[in-house]
């Protein structure tokens, strides 16, 4: 068959106008992907939903430019908001009640019918046995169970002199202390001839204080204790004589010691060669657990108007052998005194008399009743409220450190936590400034809590002793 010519062939497709209906769809993706960094300058980067820009060297995505750093972001004041149910009543009445958990307890809140109940019931039950319990005495404080010992550790190991002292306490009969009181802790200091001794009563505290100025032979060195620029000296003013002096030591600002006493010296001839300087309330004697003799050491608590009664003691001796006297119980420097037993019932008219030393100035405010323990586990709130208290207390002036204690890392709700744990101290340039914080912020609410603001003893604070 002869082919013959076609003619033109046909094209069925729908035309074009020049662009295919594909480039649309190419050119939506593209610009989608561009916007969201999937292409670059040279094609296609896989992997990255972030402009070339954001993204480092190393291939990483970086949130630097995005993300906001954490000063700019809006932070809820925790200051001056009342706590739930405490609206209508006052911070005093309130504390008094029992209503604020103590620092090692988790924060609670209470029902505004039993606010109502307590405040009703505290104003006529001031004898019940929580309130006799309450009862507080300068020789309740942790400071009174704490002692500064400098000695020479150069030549001692501090071991050695935390085994000397506990042995002491072991071999002796030392009035009002038992034996599972003689445990005692040391912790050393930012100075190497100083360490802070730990005892778990006020007796055992002033037991040791007994030996300072004492060199130990058997330790090369010489132990000399001090007591805390916090503590304070337990002065009720009672001239009452009992018929027989007590076999006791009775802690006040009436406790002397005597020692360099011969051993063996009884009793009666001590209270003799002492009876003619004073009225003697009560005299214990430290003694040996095996021979029940005389060890050198003797307590006395004598009542007396004589200004120079201590240099007349220090003349008195016995067997050619004079005596060392000097008070058990003294804040040589800043002399604080409490004449009265806190309790619920004395509380509010004792604050504000002269039964009670005030505190000296200084640079370092403490701050309590502000925060949780719960709180400070949680690290974004301890960082909220450090924020919060530097920027408030700023504002009154310079401040040269800020210090909140945190509980241990192991620490679970209603663990036991260590004393400082749920106060906040902060340290000014001057003690004006200092002065200005605490009268601003005493009494204003911080978190829905109360705050109490005092002094504290700049020495102590940078010892850390809390």
């Amino acid at each position: 068959m002869e082919n013959l010519p076609r003619g033109p062939r046909r094209d069925y497709r729908k035309p074009r106008n020049d662009r295919d209906p594909r480039d649309s769809y190419r050119e939506y993706r593209g610009s989608y992907r561009e916007q969201r960094g999937y292409y670059g300058d040279t094609g296609y980067d896989r992997g990255y939903a972030r402009n070339r820009e954001y993204r480092p060297a190393n291939g990483r995505p970086s949130f630097q430019n995005n993300c906001p750093p954490l000063e700019k972001i809006a932070r809820v004041s925790l200051w001056d908001k009342p706590a739930p149910g405490f609206e209508g009543v006052s911070a005093a009445r309130a504390k008094a009640c029992g209503l604020f958990p103590e620092p090692g307890e988790p924060s609670r809140t209470t029902d505004q019918t039993e606010i109502q109940r307590l405040l009703s019931h505290a104003a006529t039950n001031y004898r019940s046995q929580a309130f006799q319990d309450s009862k507080l005495t300068p020789l309740d404080s942790r400071v009174a169970k704490t002692l500064i010992l400098r000695a020479d550790f150069n030549v001692v190991r501090l071991e050695r002199v935390k085994k000397y002292l506990e042995n002491y306490l072991l071999a002796n009969i030392v009035p009002n202390v038992n034996y599972e009181d003689v445990k005692i802790e040391m912790h050393p200091t930012q100075d190497p001839s100083t360490v802070i001794v730990q005892t778990l009563r006020s007796t055992v505290a002033t037991a040791l204080f007994a030996l300072t100025g004492l060199d130990v032979p058997e330790l090369n060195t010489t132990l000399s204790f001090e007591r805390p620029k916090e503590y304070v000296v337990f002065n009720p003013n009672d001239t009452s004589v009992p018929q027989e002096p007590l076999e006791d030591v009775v802690e006040s600002s009436q406790l002397y010691v005597a020692r360099n006493v011969p051993y063996g010296t009884p009793r009666e001839k001590l209270l003799e060669l002492l009876q003619p300087l004073g009225k003697i309330r009560s005299l214990a004697q430290v003694l040996d657990k095996l021979s029940y003799e005389s060890k050198g050491v003797a307590f006395f608590e004598m009542v007396s108007e004589d200004p120079d009664v201590l240099t007349k003691l220090n003349k008195l001796a016995i067997d050619e052998q004079e005596l060392q006297v000097f008070p058990a119980c003294e804040n040589a420097e800043r002399k604080y005194e409490q004449a009265v037993i806190l309790s619920a019932e004395t509380l509010f008219g004792v604050l504000q008399s002269d039964k009670i030393s005030p505190h000296a100035s200084s640079k370092i405010v403490q701050f309590l009743n502000c925060v949780a323990v719960e709180d400070l586990v949680d690290s974004a709130k301890y960082n909220d409220i450090k924020v919060a208290f530097e920027a408030e207390c700023s504002c009154h002036g310079h401040i040269e450190k800020v210090l909140i204690p945190r509980p241990e890392g192991d620490f679970r709700p209603g663990m036991p936590t260590k004393p400082e744990v749920g106060r906040i101290f902060v340290k000014f340039s001057t003690a004006e400034e200092a002065q200005k914080c605490a009268e601003a912020l005493a009494g204003r609410k911080f978190n829905g809590r109360t705050i109490l603001a005092a002094f504290y003893e700049e020495e102590d604070f940078n010892r850390a002793l809390f």
